[in-house]
């Protein structure tokens, strides 16, 4: 009798400890999921959280002003900055960007540690 209610105390316990299985997601409020274009992850107004090295830093310059951008869109901006850092980061997987309404633009190239 003793081993039955021994297995079944077992068996309640075994149960109610998958029940509240932790799941290992300790997320803040702040914490995203970043879009990634051309193997890099882009963050913007944002930092990385897991560790990083950093590159180097590209701008846009009035030349690629004047030659690319008809308009100071994000969009045509943000594709610059990326191709600038592509060509001269080829193994960036991150880009922190800068972004300043009248000022330089720019943009940090990344590599995760």
């Amino acid at each position: 009798m003793k081993k039955k209610l021994f297995g079944v105390l077992a068996t309640i316990v075994l149960i109610l400890s998958m029940a509240f299985k932790y799941s290992g997601n300790d997320l803040n409020k702040n914490y995203a999921e970043v879009d990634q274009i051309n193997g890099c992850y882009l963050f913007v107004n944002s930092k990385p959280v897991l560790p990083y090295e950093y590159l180097g830093t590209v701008e846009i310059t009035k030349k690629d002003a004047r030659k690319y951008l008809l308009t100071d869109q994000y969009q045509a901006v943000r594709d610059l900055l990326i191709k600038k850092i592509k060509e001269q980061y080829p193994n960036a997987e991150g880009i922190i960007f800068d972004f300043h309404d009248g000022g330089t633009d720019k943009a940090d190239a990344l590599r995760f540690k």
